[in-house]
């Protein structure tokens, strides 16, 4: 199995859970919930079409993986900027960016190879 797949599947269980741990009860910001948890569920989806080797599984993928990384982009650079202490969590900011940071590598990193998978993948 492909890295990027793998990471989908961990990634797939991982945003909603590290929402969950992140905001606790704080269901001030729904929106906030809820697209981990979409994004989370798309990229398992399309994790599981490539393992099933359906036809649309690896275009799925990059379609996961680009969704994924034009959010975390708003995401990763607003917590970059923030002048606060403390994220909404309780840690610090400066913890809360390198997650976010090292996430998005993995998301950035994903997405070029699926792109290649993809590609070479219509040239057979």
């Amino acid at each position: 199995m492909r890295i990027e797949v793998i990471a989908a599947y961990v990634m797939g269980l991982l945003l909603p859970v590290l929402e969950v741990i992140r905001r606790r009860t704080d269901f001030s910001d729904i929106p906030a919930y809820v697209d981990d948890f979409l994004i989370g569920a798309f990229l398992l989806y399309a994790a599981r079409s490539v393992s099933q080797q359906k036809s649309n599984g690896r275009v799925l993928l990059v379609a996961a993986w680009a969704v994924l990384c034009g959010g975390f982009y708003y995401s990763f650079f607003h917590q970059l900027q923030s002048s606060a202490r403390h994220d909404v969590s309780g840690y610090s900011n400066a913890l809360v960016v390198f997650i976010k940071g090292i996430l998005y590598l993995i998301a950035i990193g994903s997405l070029v190879l699926s792109i290649r998978s993809a590609a070479y993948s219509e040239q057979d």
